[in-house]
């Protein structure tokens, strides 16, 4: 390791997302590691953040939560090493972690024109949450989501690396628009989506039709909307939905050579490849419907 010896660190907290105790921990868990896989990182500790509100909410429930933040902690082979917890009216519940890069650091803005763009997981959990807590989500939705918010971005790394990345960032509660919004921080660069290549869960779909979304999208969505062009409001309202563990969002050399079906028998990850980088635009990120 020597001099090449880097450590990174992040911290992520948040109310329940999921009625099920476990599964709101095992999310909150994934989604604080993200952070780490997304610079390039490997996970080696963490420190547990708990807020709750004891005289309201049993002890029982709390432990149910813990467990499944220490399962999935388990899972990346990230020691839990201590915590701190105070008493709150509102549950709340994740972790700070500290990494360690061996070599390349990956910086969000480092990316390049011709750059192309891949997603490593669908978009669509921010509604799904918010249909759950209006009581409108439907079993498979929630299980479905459930899959992919504990589903580790270690995957998605995996993927960066064999792409040779040049840039990386994790999707979460500023949405897709957001968080590559802040990729291109080089004024003479923008981005083109390709809206129909961009995946999104189908019962996320459903719901945004139906009016649900969260009121965290529409705010991404405003504070963005004079920087993109769009043909179709409601798609650029879609890619705006304010995720939570959401996949790792990848700029990886024009000339890379891309087995889609290798990378997912060797990594286990259904990567999409969604628009690219270049120095023409009319704004700063395009999205284009066809």
């Amino acid at each position: 390791m020597g001099n090449n010896l880097k450590i990174v660190q992040t911290v992520d907290f948040f109310t329940p997302i999921l009625d099920d105790p476990y599964d709101w921990g095992r999310v909150a868990a994934a989604n604080a590691l993200s952070d780490i896989y997304a610079m390039g990182g490997v996970p080696i500790s963490s420190l547990q953040l708990v807020s709750w509100p004891r005289d309201e909410i049993g002890f029982d429930i709390l432990s149910r939560v813990i467990n499944g933040g220490s399962d999935v902690m388990k899972s990346a082979k990230c020691s839990i090493v201590g915590g701190h917890s105070i008493d709150d009216k509102e549950p709340k519940y994740g972790f700070a972690v500290t990494g360690i890069i061996n070599e390349k650091i990956y910086k969000k803005t480092e990316i390049k024109k011709g750059d192309r763009l891949f997603l490593t997981k669908p978009l669509g959990s921010g509604i799904i949450a918010t249909a759950i807590k209006k009581g409108k989500a439907e079993k498979e939705a929630i299980s479905q989501v459930t899959e992919i918010m504990t589903t580790l971005n270690d995957r998605g790394l995996a993927v960066a690396n064999n792409l040779n990345a040049n840039a990386v960032t994790d999707v979460t509660g500023f949405g897709l628009l957001g968080h590559l919004s802040e990729m291109l921080i080089n004024d003479n660069l923008s981005a083109n989506l390709i809206f129909n290549d961009i995946p999104i869960i189908e019962y996320a779909k459903k719901y945004f039709e139906e009016g649900i979304y969260p009121s965290g999208s529409q705010r991404n969505f405003n504070t963005l909307k004079d920087s993109i062009t769009f043909e179709n409001e409601d798609e650029a309202l879609l890619l705006s939905d304010a995720q939570t563990s959401g996949g790792l969002l990848i700029a990886a050399p024009k000339e890379t050579n891309v087995d889609f079906s290798d990378i997912e028998k060797s990594h286990g990850v259904i990567i999409k490849e969604i628009g690219n980088i270049t120095d023409r635009y009319n704004k700063k990120i395009n999205i284009i419907s066809n």
